[in-house]
């Protein structure tokens, strides 16, 4: 709210200084007590800037999780390769998330659920193409699960924490129906 009002002022001293209604003078000394001597101009234009960015790198993690079903079932590529493009969109998904936890931003669980998804398809299908046990699926699937809760404690996102509970959750579940059936 203050900084709109700010911005209220210093747009209503720019207008008073374009058509000349103060002296130049004044309305830069105007301009400079309420800007705190910072250019509002460039600082607005940063901003835009930085939410630019900001929504590129959204839309960068829409796109990555069917991008990796697509690398791993529809391409011809080898499993080291996929192994590589998966990896590689995990390592990018890591800086994102890094930035925005230096920015403090609210939206760090989108790419951090993003990350995860990447992170558990990923080892999935190196188990089923490496291993191929039963057991080892469980045993990588418990795995990834565990790492959710863990960072979702860690960095205090509720929504990584709570999907991690409820995925151990379902796969107790199943695991049990299956024993018993």
């Amino acid at each position: 709210m203050k900084h709109e009002r700010t911005k209220t002022i210093v747009d209503e001293i720019k207008y008073w200084k374009q058509n000349h209604l103060l002296p130049e003078e004044y309305c830069n000394f105007l301009l400079a007590l309420y800007t705190q001597g910072e250019n509002l101009e460039h600082k607005e234009s940063a901003e835009s800037s930085q939410t630019l960015t900001f929504y590129i790198f959204m839309a960068i993690h829409t796109i990555l999780l069917p991008l990796s079903f697509l690398v791993i079932y529809f391409t011809e590529m080898g499993i080291i390769m996929q192994t590589v493009v998966l990896s590689s969109f995990v390592i990018g998904v890591w800086f994102h998330i890094r930035w925005l936890q230096y920015k403090k931003s609210d939206w760090l669980f989108v790419p951090l659920l993003n990350g995860a998804l990447i992170f558990l398809l990923m080892t999935v299908h190196l188990n089923q193409n490496m291993i191929g046990r039963e057991y080892s699926f469980y045993i990588t699937l418990t795995l990834n699960l565990v790492f959710w809760i863990f960072l979702g404690w860690l960095w205090k996102v509720k929504t990584l924490f709570y999907s991690g509970a409820i995925g151990f959750i379902f796969l107790i579940i199943y695991i049990v129906s299956q024993v018993f059936t």
